[in-house]
């Protein structure tokens, strides 16, 4: 693969995360625009930042994983037939550029909103980088997490595999997948991607966030729910796309 896919897999999960990220900083801290929660605008705001990261990681020509559990998805489909899937070694560059891309947003966030970060020494900040429960669950959290990881990815990727590489139908398809589950499948913090949450909680762990006040990543969670299982989901959509 030349190199333009993996930079593809880097600005695409770059504008996925950073207008995310972008949108939970106005709505947790103090000194910004937006300061308030309104949860169509925040389902909106995601579906926006998921549709245009998708839209441009396609126009770019790349696969638009953006996703780890894809990844390990197509790395499965490999073994079972050599003519799909990823090599060992595309996949292992695609999810390092999703792992920079994720440090990429949150330092471009830590420069934008570095006065408001001042300003907030009370507000929760792990929650703005990483997805946690309305009610933590951990058994019932995981088969959820790896449910509405399949529901989203498997509309995402049938539309990939049948949209001839038209980013803007792909767009919009990412966008409706992520209103309709933000809407209806909330439960688990509406993760379903282990570089939204997981990658970026070890980011939110080593940058110097200004009042972070020893504010900690629960990484049972990280790494049970929004690492395994969206991973999980992601292979079971990848092979389940794959079958059709």
């Amino acid at each position: 693969m030349v190199y333009s896919v993996y930079l593809s897999e880097f600005v695409g999960s770059l504008i996925f995360l950073l207008g995310g990220y972008a949108y939970m900083c106005n709505i947790n801290l103090k000194k910004t625009l937006v300061s308030k929660l309104n949860y169509i605008e925040l389902a909106v705001a995601w579906s926006l930042a998921v549709g245009f990261g998708l839209a441009v990681a396609v126009i770019m020509g790349g696969p638009a994983a953006l996703n780890p559990g894809v990844v390990f998805g197509q790395w499965i489909e490999k073994l079972i037939n050599p003519d799909a899937g990823f090599t060992l070694g595309d996949g292992a560059l695609f999810i390092l550029m999703e792992f920079l891309a994720a440090g990429a947003a949150e330092i471009i966030c830590l420069v934008f909103f570095w006065d408001s970060f001042k300003a907030s020494p009370d507000s929760p900040k792990r929650g703005i980088f990483s997805a946690y429960p309305v009610e933590k669950n951990m058994p019932l959290n995981f088969v959820q997490e790896v449910l509405a990881t399949f529901l989203f990815l498997f509309l995402v990727l049938e539309t990939i595999k049948v949209s001839d590489g038209n980013g803007i139908m792909i767009g919009v398809v990412g966008f409706g997948a992520v209103m309709l589950l933000s809407l209806t499948l909330n439960s688990t913090g509406f993760s379903m991607n282990g570089m939204r949450s997981f990658f970026s909680s070890i980011w939110f762990a080593v940058l110097p966030f200004p009042n972070k006040n020893g504010e900690k990543v629960d990484w049972a969670y990280q790494i049970v729910v929004n690492f395994v299982g969206s991973s999980i989901g992601g292979i079971l959509a990848v092979l389940a796309v794959n079958a059709i």
